[in-house]
Order: structure tokens, then C-alpha cells, then sequence
């Protein structure tokens, strides 16, 4: 079963310590913002021919530059993108360990702040 590696640009506006200090409203605008990106990404990865796994483990990687995000943070910053390749049909429903076995987070630090991103791999268990 082949994997599915896509690659996001982090909004730093989503991370837990940003939230914290935002406005609600701002907060919903950059969530919903990330969500319909990653949807997009997602659907032109089903338009080529992904199918949904049933079962699947995920994976988060950062590439950072500078300071890295502490796991709490990646893990704010990534739930909206999550959502999105969900409601893009890339990801089966994530509010059940029954569908995403497990989730797993690494950082890698890069020389240039123009290759930091979040990369989330998907990795079909069942079809």
C-alpha cells in the first residue's frame, strides 16, 4: 500500500501560545483558513487517485529553522490540517483511534527558513 507524504507551510498564528493571545475570531479565521488549504491540497490527491485507507497510522514531521515548536504546539498547529484532509476524503474520520491507529510527531531542523513546513505522511494499515 503506497504512502501519502503532503507538505504544509506552518501558520505560527495556530501554534498554543499564539492562540492564547488572539483574538477568538482571528483564531477561527486562521483555523478554518488552514483547514480549507489542506482540503484542497487533499483533494487533488484524490482527484489522482488516493483512495482512504479504513485504518491508518499518521505521522507529523516539522522542519524547522530557528526555534522549534514543543509537541503541545505542533499538535494545535496540526489539528486543523488534520481536519481538512478529512473532510477531503484523504484521511478517514479522525474522532476515533478505530480509524488513525497512531499518530507520531519528529522535528528536523533545516538550514533556511524558507524550507521550514509540516510535512504529515499517511500510512495505509487497511484499504
Amino acid at each position: 500500500m503506497p504512502t501519502l507524504t503532503l507538505e504544509f507551510q506552518a501558520d505560527p498564528r495556530l501554534s498554543k501560545n499564539s492562540i492564547s493571545r488572539a483574538n477568538w475570531r482571528d483564531t477561527m479565521r486562521h483555523k478554518s483558513n488552514a483547514r480549507d488549504t489542506a482540503a484542497i491540497i487533499g483533494l487533488n490527491e484524490v482527484n489522482k487517485g488516493w483512495k482512504t485507507p479504513k485504518t491508518c497510522n499518521v505521522e507529523v514531521r516539522q522542519y524547522w529553522c530557528g526555534k522549534p515548536y514543543d509537541w503541545d504546539g505542533l499538535a494545535t498547529l496540526t489539528g486543523p490540517i488534520i481536519d481538512g484532509l478529512v473532510d477531503a476524503g484523504v484521511l478517514p474520520e479522525d474522532d476515533s483511534p478505530n480509524h488513525i491507529l497512531q499518530y507520531s510527531m519528529s522535528a528536523e531542523r533545516v538550514s533556511k527558513r524558507p524550507d521550514s513546513k509540516i510535512a504529515v505522511t499517511i500510512i495505509p494499515v487497511s484499504i
